[in-house]
């Protein structure tokens, strides 16, 4: 045991308290969990949320009503979409209290937490109760996990039903080839709440394959015989992914009314709708516009290496080889699995996206879910990192040097705070350095603060009389982002030209779109994120205003 108490073993030694890594884990949940509590109300309404709010309603009285109410059956392109998330929040919206948007926060964020503990329990599960931890506390400080896991009713939950997923897929793999049934049943209610948000959930059953399929050629290896191989490829079939697919697919059609029509070929419809979207604008890249449909293959790669932390790159770039050589110098077929299963599910989606030419946009938010498997390897290349350090000073100094960088990092999060996931690591200059290169805030997050910075100025201007004034109100983008906060006395206007405010976030350069007195800007560590014009002196220019419509 070192001078700090950190060793191999479980648990961290004080004067007259014993902390295990595994109670340490409750306590950092507990501790987010109450960050949760206290802070669901700061986050704003993003471009997404208003459909997806009415697409649970939708599906929602498609059930009241016996079937008979078919809108979310063509609810815009929504319909490609299971509505786990989106009917869970039209239900808990019926009886809480807190307010639409503020009860899909509030769920959201607890299902964040919840994807906290799939990484623990997944870091667990390969590299022991400190990986695990490790595991935890990396993926809670990335700034596009915990920014996003208040207000995105999708890639949140996808992510966390991922990392379940990955969860019981690495718990049945030492069982192989019969795992016990209660276990594939897990795993089946895994996937299928994971489908039951998006249908990109079929990679899981895919994983499932491949681990049966690596577990397979290993016995091959091993016997130089086909036929206990094929044996155990057929057991394993009908014990592993038989139920997990007979679990999964019950449970998804629960969500997605669409894909109950044509449990087969919609699904796959929806699989090759996404592969393929259509998203006629372009997108910012390294300074420059590029078409969706047409991105370089960099992209993706270049958004996940700047969202990570800098600590967090460093460690998933050496886990891939560092897990590589342990399993080369040993001969647990288990764990070697495992670890392929690990490395898969966070490069395989990235390079059939680059593969297959995808339609991509809003930097990395379609693969959140990519970053607690990312977690979980730079968790294991933490713990194995720490267990090689000398006992003494030299592990005492490191850990201190880390230390300083992860107080440093949380004061970052907590500047950025509520828009965490504008972050962007040191390598591009931070956020500030990346703000003309690349999208901070492209989901309008910003906005709840922008208004309420107008509601300021305004009661600064009238006094007591504020509310006594009418004031109309134009915005760039998503209009529920803005008209949600509005007070009483302040009216949306579709027209721009004519109305008293106008206010614009920086996505495609709206900001400059019309001329006006600047009352507010919302700023986050140098980065300009929106601002908000005062119009009410200045006569209308349609020639500007037509031309960033």
């Amino acid at each position: 045991m070192s001078v700090l108490g950190i060793g191999r073993s479980s648990s961290i030694r004080l004067p007259s308290l014993r902390l295990t890594w595994t109670s340490g884990a409750w306590l950092l949940f507990g501790g987010v969990l109450l960050l949760v509590v206290a802070t669901y109300r700061d986050y704003g309404v993003t471009w997404d949320e208003d459909v997806h709010n009415w697409y649970g309603v939708l599906v929602l009285d498609y059930y009241l009503s016996g079937f008979t109410d078919g809108r979310a059956l063509h609810w815009q392109d929504l319909y490609n979409y299971g509505a786990a998330f989106d009917l869970t929040a039209a239900i808990l919206n019926r009886v809480s209290r807190l307010g639409t948007y503020e009860t899909r926060h509030l769920l959201d964020g607890i299902i964040g937490v919840a994807g906290l503990i799939g990484a623990w329990k997944l870091g667990s599960r390969l590299g022991g109760a400190r990986a695990g931890f490790l595991a935890a506390v990396l993926l809670i400080t990335i700034p596009n996990y915990y920014g996003q896991m208040f207000n995105n009713p999708k890639d949140i939950p996808f992510a966390v039903g991922t990392i379940w997923s990955l969860y019981y897929l690495c718990r049945i793999i030492p069982s192989l080839p019969r795992p016990p049934l209660s276990e594939a049943v897990k795993l089946g209610i895994a996937t299928g709440l994971t489908l039951g948000v998006r249908v990109g959930g079929l990679l899981l059953i895919a994983y499932a394959g491949l681990a049966l399929a690596l577990f397979c050629v290993w016995r091959l290896a091993e016997q130089r015989s086909l036929r206990l191989p094929v044996r155990d490829g057929t057991i394993g079939a009908l014990r592993l992914l038989v139920p997990q697919v007979l679990v999964a697919f019950p449970v998804m059609l629960l969500f997605w009314p669409w894909a109950q029509l044509d449990p087969l070929r919609n699904p796959l419809q929806a699989l090759a709708n996404f592969s393929h979207d259509i998203f006629p604008f372009p997108t910012l890249f390294a300074g420059t516009y590029v078409p969706a449909s047409d991105v370089p293959w960099e992209y993706l790669p270049t958004f996940i290496l700047l969202a990570l932390p800098e600590l967090t790159l460093a460690l998933a770039l050496v886990a891939l080889p560092a897990a590589v050589l342990s399993q080369w110098r040993g001969r647990d077929r288990s764990r070697a699995i495992q670890y392929a299963i690990l490395a898969t599910a966070i490069i395989f989606p990235v390079a059939y996206a680059i593969a297959i030419k995808a339609v991509l946009f809003d930097g990395m938010r379609h693969f959140i879910f990519v970053l607690p498997p990312i977690a979980v390897a730079a968790g294991l290349a933490f713990d194995h990192l720490i267990g090689r350090l000398p006992q003494g000073w030299a592990r005492a100094t490191a850990l201190g040097l880390i230390g300083v960088y992860g107080a440093g990092h949380l004061a970052v999060m907590a500047m950025l705070h509520p828009d965490e996931y504008v972050y962007y690591n040191g390598l591009v200059g931070g956020v500030e350095g990346a703000q003309t290169l690349f999208k901070t805030d492209y989901w309008a997050n910003s906005y709840a603060e922008a208004v309420q910075g107008l509601t300021d100025y305004l009661r600064t201007e009238y006094g007591a009389e504020f509310e006594d004034h009418q004031f109309t109100v134009a915005v760039c983008g998503p209009p529920v982002s803005a008209d949600y906060f509005f007070p009483d006395n302040f009216v949306f206007s579709k027209d721009r030209l004519h109305a008293d405010f106008f206010i614009a976030f920086t996505k495609d350069e709206c900001n400059k779109a019309l001329p006006g007195k600047e009352v507010y800007r919302v700023e986050r560590l140098g980065a300009l994120l929106s601002i908000v014009l005062d119009r009410r002196e200045l006569p209308p220019n349609p020639v500007t205003a037509a031309a960033h419509q």
